[in-house]
């Protein structure tokens, strides 16, 4: 299944698995993927999850278009008293140190953060951002999304909804507004673009909404934003409708739809919240994303393997 990315450049699916339920390593379940990383210096994949509890963590595993098998984990050792909500997980590609969000923990005092650590999970430093990003954040609504450029100057910075002063957050007729930010590896900001989110995909009988899950550059002007829009029934089961879009920031920010995968024929709809690219295969690049399973026995993770190629 191939759809056009712009700029005569197309994705093509490679293979989509699940991971077995019970999948565990050094005693830690896997599941609540969030965030996810591929090392091309060792062939490995890091996936942080986001359990809130004092058992924060991310596993270490390689993976092919078979499946998974995991390594070991790595427990996060976040600040005293914080029970953080691990999201987006990255390598720098300049120092190999690991770079993480947290969407915050508001009833213990912490903020949303972008915390720099080991590759043990000791605490190295926490990046500075703007306040005027984390003012009027939304719990559980704020950082998603994180990604180096290619060349590692920079870090591109995704709220995953609006802020209260920016408005409200997607309904069914109408899109939120967010925001996606550049920082430079100290933190200070570059540039900021307002983002305008789809409306949430469906009627929900209960809950839904809609808004950034993931980001990852994909040149040095150009972002892959993934949104994700979750729906609940009225028997209290959620469906998911996910989309890929491409935006310069050249221009002002429009978006295009690269891929929905609601119509990615023989694929099962999930939480995909994952994103990262893949080793080059046959001199193509290769995007790997992964869905969050919420540690829900009835939804299990799932992978899917795309190459980027450049159309005929």
């Amino acid at each position: 299944m191939n759809a056009l990315l712009g700029l005569a450049l197309a994705l093509k699916l490679l293979a989509s698995f699940e991971v077995p339920q019970g999948t565990a390593v050094d005693g830690a379940p896997f599941g609540g993927i969030s965030g996810i990383d591929y090392d091309r210096r060792t062939g490995e994949w890091l996936m942080s999850s986001d359990d809130r509890s004092d058992k924060a963590r991310f596993f270490i595993g390689r993976l092919d278009d078979t499946g998974l098998r995991l390594t070991r984990q790595v427990r996060l050792r976040p600040e005293a008293g914080e029970r953080p909500d691990a999201e987006a997980l990255r390598i720098d590609p300049l120092n190999g140190d690991l770079l993480w969000t947290t969407e915050g923990d508001a009833p213990r005092g912490f903020d949303p953060a972008v915390r720099r650590m080991d590759r043990e999970g000791r605490a190295k430093e926490t990046i500075p951002t703007p306040f005027s990003f984390k003012d009027g954040a939304r719990p559980n609504l704020t950082y998603e999304g994180l990604s180096f450029s290619p060349d590692g100057r920079w870090l591109w910075l995704s709220m995953e909804a609006p802020r209260v002063q920016d408005g409200p957050v997607s309904s069914v007729a109408a899109g939120g507004l967010t925001w996606i930010t550049k920082l430079d590896r100290q933190g200070k900001v570059a540039a900021q673009y307002a983002y305008r989110l789809d409306p949430i995909q469906a009627a929900p009988a209960r809950r839904g909404d809609n808004g950034i899950s993931e980001i990852l550059a994909l040149d040095a002007h150009r972002l892959l934003v993934l949104e994700r829009s979750g729906v609940e029934d009225a028997n209290g089961r959620f469906a998911y409708h996910c989309r890929l879009y491409v935006v310069d920031v050249r221009k002002p920010l429009e978006k295009r739809l690269v891929l929905n995968f609601d119509r990615l024929a023989g694929v099962p709809t999930a939480n995909l919240e994952a994103m990262a690219w893949g080793p080059v295969r046959d001199g193509q690049r290769t995007l790997l994303l992964m869905s969050d399973d919420n540690f829900d026995p009835a939804a299990p993770t799932r992978v899917v393997v795309l190459a980027l190629y450049r159309a005929q």
